[in-house]
């Protein structure tokens, strides 16, 4: 096909132009897309007193190369609500499809429950967060400083049946693993039915001061209706405090399902073991930076894609190549 040099110059303009919008269009103006891929809390014991605590944060990275990136923790004493400890580390930038880890160490009292907040920063904007709790620390210690109760065992025997009743004995074994004696403890004991989950019956233990280093046994009488299952529940108190707890199932009904002595389920729990919460993060309602042309410069707008008035224009050059070869 022959074409003028008008034609020719025309075509060339259009495909330069054509070039260089379909290059603007191809250009990639990715992210960075950094978000917490877990949190581990490890504690190490420095004295009775100070408890060093871990915070392992794993970064990933799902964006473009990011920037200096710092993790902060900080430490809140779950009662008072007081910052304890507050560190910061710098984890350096973050690859593309890379996930890194680093540790913040914080030192706080042993004898605290805590709420531990992670926070992440790239270059200086915040990026994300998460927070958990822990407690109960002082049981890593080996003989704690203080006094440490724990229910080792509970029994209960039958004492006495009869036409409608049954009288139970209620046995419990307590431990003070501490170095020091408790102080003035009482126990609640209660006798809940098991196909109702109604109270039966309950009474108080004064179980009084427990030496350090030595096991208590104390035990209370208690009338229930007959020939029904029960779960013996106790609860030691300090001070109005529940410090640790316990239950035990035992089966007497003709059409129970369980064993047809007595016999215990145990399940104990002391609110002196360290538990950590699980980590909880919020979900952003918003990419980070998002809307944001990144080049170095933060903050400069994103240039808009090519719009239906340039391909009008492209159509338009077209045009007048065509009207001019017809006139030649």
């Amino acid at each position: 096909m022959n074409l003028t040099p008008t034609v020719k110059t025309m075509l060339v303009m259009a495909l330069v132009l054509t070039s260089v919008l379909a290059g603007g269009c191809l250009r990639e103006y990715d992210t960075t897309n950094l978000q917490f891929n877990n949190v581990d809390i490890s504690a190490d014991i420095i004295d009775d007193d100070i408890v060093q605590l871990d915070i392992i944060s794993y970064v990933t990275n799902k964006g473009k190369d990011s920037g200096e990136v710092d993790i902060q923790a900080k430490a809140y004493n779950l009662d008072t609500s007081l910052l304890m400890a507050d560190e910061k580390i710098s984890m350096g930038r973050i690859g593309k499809d890379r996930t890194q880890n680093g540790t913040v160490e914080l030192q706080v009292p042993i004898t605290g429950n805590y709420r531990i907040e992670v926070t992440m920063y790239e270059d200086g904007g915040q990026v994300t967060s998460g927070k958990a709790t822990i407690s109960g620390l002082e049981s890593l210690l080996s003989s704690p400083k203080h006094s440490y109760i724990h229910i080792r065992d509970v029994d209960a025997a039958m004492t006495a049946r009869g036409d409608t009743t049954t009288t139970l004995k209620v046995t419990a074994f307590l431990d003070n693993y501490g170095r020091s004696d408790s102080a003035p403890l009482t126990a609640l004991v209660k006798l809940r039915d098991a196909k109702t989950n109604l109270i039966g019956q309950s009474g108080n233990i004064n179980v009084g001061e427990v030496k350090a280093d030595t096991t208590v046994v104390k035990d209370i009488e208690l009338e229930v209706a007959k020939d029904r299952d029960y779960r013996v529940e106790i609860m030691i108190f300090e001070n109005d405090r529940i410090i640790t707890e316990y239950g035990v199932s035992f089966f007497m009904a003709p059409d129970s399902q369980g064993d047809e002595n007595v016999v215990k389920k145990t399940s104990s729990v002391s609110t002196t073991e360290t538990i950590t919460t699980e980590w909880v993060m919020p979900t952003p309602a918003r990419t980070p930076y998002e809307d944001v042309y990144r080049t170095g410069d933060y903050g400069a707008p994103m240039p808009e894609a090519p719009g239906f008035s340039v391909w009008l224009g492209i159509a338009g050059l077209l045009a007048v190549a065509m009207l001019l070869r017809k006139r030649k």
